[in-house]
């Protein structure tokens, strides 16, 4: 039992996160076309007591990429599935590299107060995404790799004027008699002028609900991470494993706290794919039947030099156990092997790749064959997140683990397809990890911004 509280969140895409998974038979894809899939998501989340919901944004247009198709405008889905729950909290993205400030805070104000304090904003500045959003937005300036942090830090600064100095709490004053709707000298211009935007104020609808609308920060980089640690009450973090994880999260809270901030009201919470049932062989069948989607040919050589063996003398039907000495494999083994295939931008650094294998034959067995674990690593290494296999207990104690260990304050779930897995993991894993005192049993607060903050241990 411990007194800090885990932060849950579920993740809401069109067919599901897993590029491989619409295929399954139990998989439902009219998510591309019927909102009601994905706001179902909504419904499932609340049911289970979840902080939040997250519908990713993305600018770019690739239509054979299915992480590009399937992204609702976020916006406008938070607000719909918002109107059919109470106390969910709904996460929405922006790009600062192509949006306007003015704009963005305008539309968070609104939904904020539609939703009466339940959202959060996750500020990105990606301009090399695939899909080349750039050329959607014409001849609009773009910055370029150094002034989009530059960029995003104004941007955000601007946001944050505009939602919470354009007008004061009591500025409805609504005093029919002497005819004054608004009290005098209630709103205020910010006048500003930086290297980006020009931006007078104030914004014209009402402030938001919430003192202030969480900042969710995404990002590797150096310049990232310090905008994490300025502005931002929660990071998206990519999954290090455990020991690495550990050094990570102490070095980011280090960051904020440094900054000026309390390090223990900032959340890190990485990405997790689950492939979850009712029992662990049902889980892993699954899982397996998602991998056999994959069309391989043949391994690539850079996947044997990886491992140190050769793939000529070995069948890609054996198994691991049986063919790899996990002590001579480095630690950076698929460094290479990810970057020969074009992918070295998404990779994370500071992964240890055995513990990636010793994570997967403790979820699939040792019968895992090299096949499978090429495709693993493919999948995993380039979402820089964990596939989770198992029943309940085999996905709360992975949870428990790293939570204890202060290797994240939260988790981020990714359901690989729908329907099924959102309902699965509220039905099933959150029970347990209420049972175990790790997550609320009823909702504490009305907003996000409370959601975050309670039970900080």
């Amino acid at each position: 039992m411990t007194d800090r509280k885990l932060r849950l969140g579920l993740a809401a895409y069109g067919t599901g996160w897993d590029a491989d998974a619409w295929r399954l038979p139990q998989a439902t894809n009219s998510g591309l076309r019927d909102p009601s899939v994905i706001v179902d998501v909504a419904r499932a989340a609340e049911r289970g007591k979840l902080d939040y919901v997250f519908a990713g944004s993305a600018l770019g247009s690739e239509p054979d990429h299915l992480q590009r198709i399937y992204r609702w405008d976020n916006f406008i889905y938070a607000g719909y599935a918002a109107a059919v729950t109470k106390n969910l909290g709904f996460l929405v993205s922006v790009n600062s590299s192509f949006e306007h400030p003015y704009a963005i805070a305008r539309q968070l104000a609104t939904l904020d107060n539609f939703a009466k304090g339940r959202t959060a904003l996750n500020v990105v500045f990606g301009i090399d995404r695939e899909g080349d959003p750039a050329l959607n937005y014409g001849k609009n300036a773009i910055p370029d790799e150094q002034t989009k942090y530059t960029r995003a830090r104004e941007f955000t600064e601007v946001v944050n004027r505009l939602l919470y100095e354009s007008w004061d709490e009591d500025f409805l004053l609504d005093d029919r008699e002497k005819n004054v709707l608004i009290k005098p000298d209630s709103w205020h211009r910010i006048e500003h002028v930086g290297e980006h935007f020009e931006v007078r104020g104030p914004l014209n609808v009402p402030p938001p609900v919430q003192q202030r609308i969480p900042n969710v920060h995404v990002g590797t980089s150096e310049e990232s991470l310090q905008y994490g640690a300025d502005f931002a009450q929660v990071r998206f973090s990519p999954y290090l494993g455990i020991e690495r994880g550990k050094e990570e999260y102490r070095a980011q809270k280090a960051r904020v706290e440094a900054a000026g901030r309390d390090p223990e009201k900032f959340k890190i919470i990485p990405g997790a794919t689950f492939y979850l049932a009712g029992t662990k062989r049902e889980a892993q069948s699954i899982y397996r039947q998602v991998n056999n989607f994959q069309i391989t040919e043949e391994i690539p050589e850079q996947f044997s030099i990886a491992l140190g063996i050769d793939l000529s003398r070995v069948r890609d039907r054996e198994k691991v156990v049986d063919v790899i000495d996990l002590d001579t494999v480095s630690p950076t083994a698929f460094d290479g092997f990810l970057g020969s295939l074009g992918r070295e931008k998404r990779h994370i650094r500071g992964r240890d790749d055995r513990e990636t294998i010793r994570r997967l034959l403790s979820s699939i067995g040792e019968d895992l064959t090299l096949r499978e674990l090429y495709h693993y690593v493919q999948r995993t290494r380039q979402a820089a997140q964990p596939a989770l296999v198992g029943d309940a207990t085999t996905i709360a104690d992975w949870v428990e683990e790293n939570f204890v260990e202060r290797v994240l304050d939260g988790v981020q779930f990714f359901p690989p397809y729908h329907r099924g897995p959102a309902d699965l993991f509220v039905d099933l894993v959150v029970p347990e990890l209420q049972r175990r005192g790790l997550f609320r049993t009823e909702y504490e607060t009305d907003t996000l911004q409370g959601l975050l903050d309670t039970d900080n241990g």
